[in-house]
């Protein structure tokens, strides 16, 4: 999350202004806020709330002290960079009756958000892992995970979504959310991972 942060601090902060340069610290997509410390030969000041700009007007001269900036400014400024910023990429699990490709009422009921989810990516690409838990053999896992990937896939394309943007993959029961011994029953290993990015 501050890596992304600082990338986009960092990103506006290379758009010159009169004299220098500025940085602004933004909010992530989520909400939470990170920090940056802007240093120099002649000092340092750290931003640690949203939208507040520093101002360095040149490599011998300290950052400025931390000023609030206005959203609209923000929007006027930097509107057309944040605007063609790649969305994060947002993970759904589908969980599965035990031996089964067939979803849970609760994870059925994840659909329509998974699709509008899709709508929301210009370019989607879709990712689809299975998994199983590790009850039963490792190769009827393997397959019994690509079972359940394939049948999302399938609601997926018959929501219109098409098909060449789907990925899909099996990972049995090699990658369990909850570390089990064999032959235990793990509803929460038992799940299909859809990626959108």
């Amino acid at each position: 999350m501050l890596r992304k942060i600082l990338s986009v601090v960092l990103m506006l902060g290379l758009t010159a202004c009169a004299g220098g340069n500025r940085f602004v610290l933004l909010e992530d997509e989520d909400g939470s806020v990170g920090a940056i410390t802007v240093e120099n030969t002649a000092g340092a000041q750290t931003l640690e709330s949203p939208g507040v700009a520093i101002k360095v007007a040149g490599a011998g001269t300290a950052p400025g002290r931390p000023q609030e900036i206005s959203q609209q400014e923000i929007d006027e400024t930097w509107g057309t960079t944040i605007g063609a910023s790649p969305r994060k990429p947002r993970t759904f699990i589908l969980y599965f009756i035990i031996g089964s490709d067939r979803l849970t009422e609760e994870s059925r009921a994840q659909l329509p958000e998974i699709l509008d989810s899709i709508k929301e990516f210009p370019a989607a690409e879709v990712s689809v892992v299975g998994h199983t838990d590790r009850i039963g053999g490792e190769r009827r896992n393997a397959q019994l995970a690509l079972q359940r990937a394939e049948a999302i896939r399938r609601l997926l394309i018959a929501e219109g979504l098409e098909p060449e943007l789907i990925e899909v993959d099996s990972h049995g029961e090699s990658n369990p959310l909850i570390e089990t011994a064999d032959e235990v029953a793990e509803p929460r290993n038992r799940r299909v991972e859809v990626t959108v990015q």
